[in-house]
């Protein structure tokens, strides 16, 4: 009878650490793939905050420019005779 406990109890052991075993790899691969994806999503965002960055400067320099416009006419040669 002791036998047979001593048995089970190592056969509990063996089966706990190979789960743990298959969690820690499973936990591993997770990580790795998070990993994986948040470096690629950041190169997307960035550039992607880049176009959107350079939109609102062309949008801002145009509008400016057009303000202007108004305030300092431009006189060709035709307007000067």
């Amino acid at each position: 009878m002791a036998l047979a406990q001593h048995i089970n109890i190592k056969n509990a052991k063996k089966v706990n650490d190979y789960l743990l075993w298959k969690i820690l790899k499973f936990g591993t691969a997770l990580l790795k793939q998070l990993w994986w994806h948040t470096k690629a999503y950041t190169t997307v965002f960035g550039i992607m905050f880049l176009t959107f960055a350079s939109i609102v400067f062309l949008c801002i320099h145009y509008l400016s420019g057009r303000k202007l416009n108004h305030v300092f006419p431009n006189e060709t040669i035709v307007d000067q005779k």
